[in-house]
């Protein structure tokens, strides 16, 4: 729905630089005709009801008239299709589903085995499926988190503090399998509740140091090889000597990604 509402929003873009061409006619109206298989055509004055035949050098008139008639009936459809669509999600929540079980008392949930997880059901097995802190590299100092976790720098303490301020449940560095020879340890595996989707994020830290930079650029060609992609399922924020880490952009991503 939410596709369809971006298409309707681009076709009604486009109908709108087309009706904006057509601004300036005359008010005709325009009749039309078939006679021994030959199509004719005829203007019609809106404000005296007179008819006249539009002859070859009126065909471009003609033309530009049918247009407009046509773009202005496809404005007013796309406009109530937008309006239909609008209604229909604001009355539309499958989450509805999952209250109904979330409202029972305890003693009746004891007794109910729900028809679809709701989300807390989900988001404590996607906690016990995804472990974190399984980087073996040493660490000589590390940060804690407002909810005590334990990270390795300044920067991914912010990032996971952001995080738990929008209560987006997550995991610090986990092991992934890019492919049978290739482990890695994301900085956090993230999951997006209201989508049920998981996300990866790696903070690059010292962009400023050409190895540091080479070996992590070849990592995310590794991950996007394996279907993680960047503004997807991987999502990168950086630093370096000359540019400082932006806590903004990293908060922008977290609400246009994670939430």
């Amino acid at each position: 729905m939410e596709e369809q509402l971006k298409e309707l929003e681009t076709l009604m873009t486009l109908n709108n630089r087309n009706l904006a061409k057509l601004k300036n006619l005359p008010e005709y109206g325009v009749k039309a005709s078939t006679v021994r298989g030959c199509h004719q055509y005829y203007l019609i004055d809106k404000a005296t009801g007179k008819r006249e035949y539009a002859g070859k050098e009126k065909l471009r008139l003609v033309k530009r008239l049918v247009q407009k008639e046509y773009t202005v009936a496809i404005d007013k459809k796309l406009v109530d299709l937008r309006n239909r669509l609008i209604r229909f999600n604001s009355n539309y929540d499958i989450n509805e589903i999952g209250r109904l079980f979330d409202n029972l008392p305890e003693a009746r949930k004891n007794m109910v085995v729900p028809i679809m997880e709701t989300d807390d059901m989900y988001t404590q097995r996607w906690l016990e499926e995804h472990t974190g802190n399984q980087n073996p590299f040493p660490s000589d100092g590390k940060y804690y988190t407002s909810q005590g976790v334990y990270v390795r720098s300044k920067s991914e303490k912010i990032i996971a503090d952001l995080l738990d301020k929008y209560n987006v449940p997550y995991r610090y560095e986990p092991l992934l399998e890019l492919n049978s020879r290739y482990t890695v340890y994301p900085d956090f595996v993230i999951l997006n509740v209201r989508k049920r989707k998981t996300i990866y994020w790696e903070h690059l830290g010292m962009l400023g140091d050409v190895d540091y930079a080479r070996k992590n650029f070849e990592k995310i060609a590794i991950y996007e090889e394996n279907g993680y992609n960047v503004g997807d399922n991987l999502l990168i924020s950086m630093e370096s000597e000359d540019k400082p880490f932006d806590a903004k952009s990293v908060e922008n991503k977290i609400k246009k990604y994670c939430i």
